[in-house]
Formats: C-alpha cells, structure tokens, sequence
C-alpha cells in the first residue's frame, strides 16, 4: 500500500548518468543564473566566498543530461517566487526527495538551495528600492517575508556589501540623475556563463 505523498521518480538511463560535455543555451534562465552570481560577487567580497567561479565551474563539470531537467525545473520556481517557496514543494516538483534535491543542487550549481533562495529574495528587495528609491525600507521588506531590521541590515552586508542607508542613499542620487544612457559596447560574457567545452580545449571561461 503506497503511502500519501510518494513521489514516483523516472529510472534514469545510463546515457542520463554519465558527464559529458553538454551544450546548454546561453539564453533563458541560464543567463539569468549567470547574471545573479555575477552581480552579487561584483558588490560583495563575503558573496564571493559562498559564490565563487571557481566553485560554481567545478560543480559543473559533474552536470549530466538528467540535470538539465532537474535544474531548469528548480531555478525556475525559484525565480518565479522570488525564492519563497518551500524546499518540499521544490523538491516534489523536481520528481525528487527533499534530502536528494538539497544535495543534487548544492552539487550542481555549489551553493544549497536555500542560500540560492535567500539571495533571490535579496535580489527581489533590491529590485524593489531602485525601482521606487523612496518607498519605505520596511514595506519592502515586510512584503518579502523579512522578520526585522536586523535581519535586513545582515542580508545587505552579506549580499550588497554595504548597509541599507548607504544602499538607499545611491539608489536616490541615481534616480535624481534620471535614465541611463544605454552603453553602446558589447555586453560582456558572465564569468559564470554555461557553454560548452570545444574539443581538446581546457575546462574554463571563455
């Protein structure tokens, strides 16, 4: 008798289990993934320690063909919800347990679920004061589940490196300055970009 709950998962094939080079999309939610580890090492050297290339290239090369379900799966809830979902209801919706999603995915992008999930909601906050510069801190945070003051003012050190005043203070002399101009040089490719290792060619950046 199956117990309330199971979750039945797909037998993977070989093929699925083996790491190979992979070709994976340069677009989509893999950029987005590259561009959040990217800007949070660029404000802060402790984010740089739990965020490093290194780290995140390293997880890579272990990536299989059943990754590229399990992941995509589980960064795009992730983002959808601004990283306030429950790791359950993540796990359940990757056809996984809770104790194999936790350790797959530190496994595979090198950094758990859950500090990936902190650092969205982070990215949301901030998203929040540059859009509205004046809104009040603790509207903002409230609205993301944040509990108190201090809570937001370790995330900020954390995640941006400096206090929420100093923060909100840039975010108010940029929105004085009006609009960016947009840069007309060639966006450059994130450190932490996923692409595909060329025959013979060593594992790294391009």
């Amino acid at each position: 008798m199956e117990r309330s709950g199971t979750v039945h998962r797909k037998q993977m094939s070989p093929l699925d289990q083996q790491t190979i080079p992979l070709t994976v999309p340069r677009d989509g939610i893999w950029l987005r993934l590259a561009l959040t580890l990217e800007g949070t090492v660029r404000r802060s050297s402790s984010a740089r320690h739990i965020l490093s290339s290194q780290q995140f290239n390293a997880a890579r090369t272990r990536w299989t063909l059943a990754d590229l379900t399990f992941l995509p799966t589980a960064l795009e809830l992730l983002y959808n919800t601004q990283g306030q979902i429950r790791m359950s209801a993540l796990a359940t919706n990757c056809g996984l347990s809770l104790r194999q999603f936790e350790r797959r995915f530190k496994q595979r992008i090198g950094a758990s679920p859950k500090v990936f999930a902190r650092l969205l909601r982070f990215e949301a906050l901030l998203h929040s004061l540059i859009q509205e510069p004046t809104s009040s801190l603790a509207d903002a945070a409230s609205h993301l589940g944040y509990q108190d003051q201090a809570h937001v003012i370790h995330e900020f050190k954390l995640w941006a490196g400096c206090t929420p005043t100093a923060f909100l203070a840039q975010a108010k002399q940029r929105a004085m300055r009006g609009p960016l101009i947009p840069d007309p040089r060639p966006a450059h490719t994130p450190v932490y970009i996923i692409w595909k290792k060329k025959e013979g060619s060593e594992e790294g950046c391009p």
